[in-house]
């Protein structure tokens, strides 16, 4: 048997650095605290945005985000919906991560932090942009809903897998 040892791997001309299959190439963040509110039935920017730029066209994509909000409405019910786009074209849709039924007449308030995951396959190495949108049925959709503490903050992050 045989052990190998190295103190350093060096490419030898690509300029993208030695990328190990499986292993995280780069990895980027945006930490969005902005208050925004939504009351569109029609998908609209949250404000979530963060682009990167992939070493490699096989490299896939891990999307993760994490959305601080809340939804209130006197509506008989209200249901959100989240969508991640590339570019301008929506890779995965996920409905009804906060849903409220009103059974009653009193106002109902839900307050959540919804996880988005998602691994994408680009098939680029050209600087890619990657962006959360939502739309809520009825009431609005509140993101980072910090009136009392300041401390609503939602994070959408990209981490680029060597393949």
């Amino acid at each position: 048997m045989s052990t190998l040892f190295v103190d350093t791997i060096n490419e030898k001309t690509s300029g993208n650095g030695v990328l190990i299959p499986g292993h995280s190439a780069q990895v980027l963040q945006q930490v969005y605290s902005t208050y925004v509110t939504f009351t569109s039935n029609s998908y609209t920017n949250t404000g979530m945005t963060l682009s990167i730029t992939p070493k490699s066209t096989s490299s896939k994509i891990l999307i993760l985000a994490n959305i601080q909000c809340s939804n209130g409405t006197n509506a008989n019910a209200n249901e959100t919906a989240f969508q991640i786009v590339r570019g301008s074209t929506s890779i995965r849709i996920f409905e009804r991560p906060i849903f409220a039924y009103n059974q009653g007449s009193d106002n109902i308030a839900i307050d959540a932090n919804i996880s988005l995951n998602f691994l994408d396959s680009p098939s680029t190495t050209s600087a890619t942009t990657y962006k959360i949108q939502t739309k809520t049925s009825a009431g609005t959709l509140r993101v980072n809903d910090h009136s009392v503490t300041g401390n609503g903050c939602s994070t959408l992050t990209l981490m680029e897998i060597a393949q």
